[in-house]
């Protein structure tokens, strides 16, 4: 009796059990096949997300076209879903809807996917902007995928969450950024984009809305976006194939650097980075000729040197306009070991003397030897550099050249080129040998042909010379083959030369061969030089100047200006020289007034519309100012 009871009791609490642990059963299936997603649109669920901190998570579906197919995709979603870890990250982190992309609200929704295919699970911003996707064909094989994408999405949305600023591109054209970056010396930064690039998108959306990359690119950058799938003649210009690609520009339209494709942030500023050193142009040594020479060595290169000072404007100017160019950049930065030197400080002074530097700038190229083989004096232009550098590169310069004169070489092509050589150095009188040995094997008729004609202009300037003599006897054939204005041009530059040559250095002193320079003059006279004596004032002042006589200076300045046979740009170059060269406080205020005096009647002419397009006023006030300043 008392067995049977038990076992009843027995029974009954076995019966109680499985109850309670049927019950268990159905509450935690009932849990596990819980729908993560809501009944909400997306506008709903980007309200929710923002207010609770969260990101969305959005299904991105076609509805099912038939019940089978339907039951099929909820097998698939409960499986997924019913994942503890895919359960828990879900409800800890996103607000998770579902959007048909076949209706109306998934039509809207559709360009937030960035041209991402659905079927496909993505993650998004409050603000749409997308965190990432992944496959639920790829999830059905690796179900683990889920939370790696979903940890990824969390932790970019954190950073977007820190990141406020974006790239401020501008909304001009190109040729307007071009001017503006002249102006503002800095680069032209271009998102070259097209229709349909996801990562041109991308870009976008995570890494122009950084804000070390906004920062650093609105701080360095004029920046634009252009549609190159419109813009084919720049894509051209550019060879743009692959989108974006990321054109770095300068102010005359050179492309500087370029680099292309989804890039992320830091690696995107480096690009930038590249951008600015290169924009820098000629990468120079400064100062080290040891070094230059050594490394010249070790690279089996030439060291090209330019020679500056800090007072030449010319030397700056190269250094700002051409020295920037990416062409210069890249031939020189490739073929020589560029060498920037003042000559007035340092190992420079040395190498003034050692190489004859005399004109600012000159521009050496020099080999491992230290022996100049080519050689350029002044600021030539970007294609003039180049031409030279090249034939200094392929070791037919200067130094090849002299060595084939030498050899007897005298083909016309290859004297003309030696001329040039020789004239772009500033070796005038090695020049005018070459020419007048040159023309010594010619008939003199040969001057009728312009080629010879040019040579004689640019390099014959002694006055005592057979040939000078022969085309001045002949200047009126002359005339009427080259002009008279122009011959006339060169006949008196040669005799203005003439008249310059009778002060010379004795010792220590300049001395004026007064008897040579009269004897000059009456010979002038007599062979009735078109404006002779305006020729021998000029040579007057000249030789004040050499002789350090400023008061003779000032005094045959000042009878020019009576007579009114003075130019603004020649009352100029006198001021400089004056302020320059004398130290008299008193001869110093007698030239300020010829400034004070010619700065007044130039804005009496501007005043009456009169003035030079190209008005001296202002220059003139500052020299007046200068010339007074260490008197009062």
């Amino acid at each position: 009796m008392y067995e049977s009871r038990m076992e009843k009791i027995r029974l009954l609490g076995t019966g109680i059990i499985i109850c309670l642990l049927m019950m268990f059963v159905s509450s935690v299936n009932a849990q596990k096949y819980k729908s993560v997603f809501k009944n909400l649109t997306w506008e709903q669920a980007a309200e929710l997300a923002q207010k609770e901190g969260k990101i969305v998570f959005v299904d991105a579906m076609r509805k099912a076209r038939t019940p089978e197919d339907q039951k099929k995709l909820d097998v698939a979603e409960r499986k997924l879903f019913s994942i503890p870890e895919i359960m828990n990250f879900c409800d800890q982190h996103v607000i998770a809807i579902q959007i048909d992309m076949g209706s109306e609200a998934g039509q809207a929704f559709a360009p937030k996917l960035m041209m991402n295919m659905y079927p496909t699970y993505g993650f998004f911003m409050p603000n749409g902007d997308i965190l990432g996707v992944v496959s639920p064909y790829l999830l059905a094989q690796k179900p683990e995928k889920f939370v790696e994408v979903g940890n990824k999405a969390l932790e970019d949305a954190e950073v977007k969450r820190n990141n406020t600023r974006s790239i401020q591109f501008e909304e001009i054209s190109l040729k307007d950024a071009m001017a503006k970056a002249k102006k503002e010396n800095r680069l032209i930064f271009v998102d070259a984009y097209t229709d349909y690039c996801q990562p041109c998108m991308l870009m976008v959306k995570n890494v122009f809305s950084l804000n070390d990359v906004a920062d650093f690119y609105n701080r360095n950058f004029i920046n634009l976006k252009i549609h190159f799938g419109k813009e084919k003649e720049l894509a051209e210009k550019y060879g743009t194939s692959g989108y974006p690609a990321f054109l770095f520009i300068n102010g005359d339209g050179k492309l500087v650097y370029m680099e292309g494709g989804y890039t992320e942030g830091d690696e995107f500023i480096g690009f930038g980075k590249t951008a600015l050193e290169k924009a820098k142009g000629i990468e120079f040594i400064e100062g080290d000729w040891n070094r230059a020479l050594e490394q010249a060595r070790q690279e089996n290169k030439l060291i090209f040197m330019d020679c500056y000072t800090s007072w030449c404007g010319p030397c700056k100017q190269l250094a700002r306009t051409v020295f920037t160019d990416p062409d210069a950049a890249n031939f020189f930065n490739e073929h020589f070991v560029n060498l920037k030197m003042d000559m007035e400080k340092g190992e420079g002074i040395n190498l003034k003397d050692r190489f004859g530097v005399k004109a600012y700038p000159t521009l050496l190229f020099i080999n491992g030897q230290g022996e100049v083989v080519h050689s350029l004096v002044g600021a030539p232009g970007l294609k003039e550099l180049l031409e030279q550098a090249q034939i200094a590169f392929e070791g037919k310069g200067l130094a090849y050249a002299n060595a084939e004169y030498q050899k007897g070489n005298r083909k016309p092509e290859f004297i003309q080129a030696y001329l040039t050589y020789l004239g772009n150095a500033s070796l005038g009188k090695e020049a005018e040998k070459v020419s007048l040995d040159y023309f010594a094997t010619l008939d003199k008729n040969n001057l009728k042909e312009r080629k010879y004609w040019d040579i004689f202009v640019k390099y014959v300037n002694d006055v005592d010379s057979d040939l000078f003599q022969y085309v001045y006897e002949h200047r009126d054939e002359f005339y009427s083959i080259y002009g008279e204005r122009d011959v006339k041009r060169k006949i008196q530059n040669v005799w203005s030369g003439g008249a310059n040559q009778f002060v010379r250095k004795e010792g220590d002193q300049m001395v004026l061969d007064k008897k040579g320079f009269k004897r000059y003059v009456k010979r002038m006279e007599k062979a009735k030089v078109d404006g002779w004596e305006d020729i021998v004032s000029g040579a007057e002042m000249m030789n004040a100047e050499k002789l350090g006589d400023w008061k003779t200076y000032i005094a045959l300045g000042t009878e020019r200006i009576k007579q009114g046979k003075v130019s603004d740009l020649l009352l100029y170059n006198w001021g400089l020289r004056v302020n320059k060269q004398c130290k008299d406080k008193a001869l110093r205020l007698l030239a300020a007034q010829w400034f004070d005096e010619a700065a007044v009647n130039a804005a009496k002419n501007e005043a009456k519309g009169k003035g030079n397009m190209m008005s001296y006023r202002t220059f003139f006030e500052k020299l007046a100012k200068d010339l007074k300043a260490d008197v009062q």
